[in-house]
């Protein structure tokens, strides 16, 4: 079985608005906060968003304070004018697409005109349209029904912004026929219609479309709508655990697609289901699964940061460096692992795969965790006062900036609020422990220390941005903190390109000048995987966790890996 994913599919401009305007209120403060309904149509969104503290309100009279946040599908006229009048904030979400739908209707009717409007009478975002259209408003749901209108002055068609654009045709040709006096204006969105466009251009590869979101989502019951009239089944999902495995395996290709209030993670988690019912026909379930889990704790650090102190005692000439490679494996190891479980909880269980995992077993990883930090205290009091002492400061460092984690303190406050401060951390501790400190305790300061060390800063960085860029809102409302939800997707595509020119530039300027030794040429897979990451990460919708770790942290483990074979070979000198 093959799993296509539409690209289109995900949040609209429309929903990625609101949730950063969302977001953005609250960082900046004023609490109580609450959306006037439903802000989209997808649980999992307004579950994230109440674990941020935004809760629903359908009677927002009872509100004495803090910040309403009006809905995407827009507030009846008269409801907004009321609203208005409360002691509160109030912050309009409503879709721009939605609201020229609501200001065309306002304007004919002005105008004189009996608009129409093609949509579901039930759908907010209808009666909204209506509310603006004025007294003599109607709805139809299709061509079918143009007939039941009767008599209409100055008649002006426009469409619910998520209706099926073949609807809208058929249905504007049928009242041209009727009211040859008719005018109109296709108000259903571009996201929508691109949506709808690729779907029905994909369904000639696949025997089967699974849709991913709301049960309520009127934009999504369409998308399957659509999977049928190609004569394809369609399966409508809220999440991976509505999918039949039984079912899904009678069909060789599957096209995956997902409604415009659907969360990538939510999207993500059900291409990996898929995947694994791939791997259950193929039998190689269980290996996914047991490399995927591996991912998910943070197992693979060991490795990545063993093979890269045995590449800085290759290209530094380090003696003795297996306790201090194995000193600061543990420690980083342990901090990633504490961080990930804490971390964890600002998502909710139904959100991310690896946080699911993590909560599922924060418990042993957190004892884990603590084993390995005092495993590599303990091993630091073998190799001198100042290893210990150093480590020693990093654990109370470590701590004090987990505080607010440790708290469940939202948002954050003290160290955590310095933007992208943990990637920045984490890069600075890298290359801190895996070769500033093993090179000056070792031989003394020497430019060459300064040089690897570089190197690795840039490179883990680089790597940070890697993984950070694929989905920047979904770790927003997750409540992450990372450097592109800061700064922004271009600045940050920036800065990964700068990244990986500086960890070029400092290895050519390690080679060239001999300070450090040439097999630190063997870094150069490092950057080349890192720089193959952007791209297929890039050009690949929804990719997994799985995914985006291994090319990840696989350009660490590309960068130390031969160089730290040559060591071994070599009998610890190379």
């Amino acid at each position: 079985m093959g799993v296509m994913t539409a690209r289109t599919a995900g949040f609209c401009w429309g929903v990625r608005r609101a949730v950063d305007m969302v977001l953005a209120e609250l960082r900046r403060g004023g609490e109580p906060y609450a959306v006037y309904g439903q802000l989209v149509h997808n649980p999992q969104v307004i579950q994230a968003l109440e674990d941020r503290g935004v809760r629903l309100c359908d009677h927002p009279e009872s509100m004495g304070s803090g910040t309403l946040f009006l809905r995407t599908h827009g507030t009846t006229l008269e409801r907004r004018r009321e609203l208005c009048e409360l002691p509160i904030a109030i912050r309009d979400l409503t879709c721009p697409r939605v609201g020229r739908a609501l200001a065309l209707a306002w304007k004919k009717a002005g105008e004189g005109c009996d608009v129409v409007v093609l949509g579901d009478p039930d759908h907010q975002e209808v009666r909204c349209i209506v509310s603006y259209g004025g007294g003599r408003a109607r709805v139809i749901t299709g061509p079918e029904e143009v007939g039941s209108l009767g008599e209409l002055h100055r008649p002006f068609l426009l469409s619910q912004t998520t209706q099926n654009t073949e609807t809208w045709e058929r249905t504007r040709k049928r009242m041209e026929e009727a009211y040859p006096d008719l005018e109109y204006s296709c108000t259903i969105c571009n996201s929508t219609s691109l949506r709808q466009e690729e779907l029905r251009r994909l369904c000639v590869k696949a025997d089967c479309v699974v849709v991913v979101g709301g049960r309520n989502s009127a934009n999504t019951a369409r998308l399957a709508e659509i999977a049928r009239e190609q004569g394809l089944p369609a399966f409508h999902v809220e999440t991976q655990d509505d999918l039949d495995g039984n079912e899904m395996r009678r069909y060789e290709n599957v096209l995956l697609t997902a409604g415009a209030s659907t969360p990538s993670w939510s999207i993500r988690k059900v291409r990996e289901r898929l995947l694994e019912i791939q791997g259950g026909r193929l039998r190689i379930g269980r290996v996914r699964r047991f490399l995927q889990n591996a991912v998910y704790g943070n197992f693979h650090v060991l490795p990545v940061t063993f093979a890269l102190g045995a590449a800085g005692a290759c290209v530094m000439s380090l003696e003795r460096w297996v306790f201090r490679t194995l000193c600061a494996s543990l420690f980083l190891f342990a901090a990633h692992l504490l961080t990930s479980v804490l971390e964890s909880g600002y998502s909710h269980p139904s959100g991310l795969g690896r946080q699911e995992f993590l909560r599922d077993h924060s418990r042993l990883l957190t004892w884990l965790s603590v084993g390995a930090f005092a495993s590599s205290l303990a091993v630091s009091f073998t190799l001198g006062a100042l290893w210990s002492l150093v480590l020693g400061l990093m654990l109370a460092a470590f701590l004090l900036y987990s505080v607010p984690l440790m708290r469940r303190v939202y948002p954050f406050r003290g160290l955590r609020t310095l933007p992208g401060s943990r990637d920045l951390m984490f890069a600075g501790a890298w290359s801190f422990l895996l070769a500033f400190l093993p090179g000056y305790t070792a031989s003394g300061f020497h430019t060459g220390t300064l040089l690897w060390a570089g190197m690795l800063f840039f490179l883990f960085l680089g790597r940070c941005l890697l993984a950070d860029l694929v989905d920047l809102q979904g770790d927003a409302l997750m409540g992450m903190d990372t450097i592109p939800i800061h700064a922004g997707r271009a600045r940050s595509v920036f800065l990964f390109w700068t990244c990986f020119a500086a960890a070029g530039l400092l290895l050519a300027a390690g080679t060239l000048t001999g300070r450090l030794g040439t097999a630190t040429l063997l870094f150069m897979p490092g950057l080349l995987t890192l720089a193959a990451g952007f791209f297929i990460l890039g050009r690949v919708p929804f990719p997994s966790e799985l995914a985006k770790r291994t090319l990840a942290d696989g350009s660490l483990f590309a960068a130390g890996i031969l160089p730290g074979l040559m060591l071994l070979a070599g009998g610890g000198s190379c």
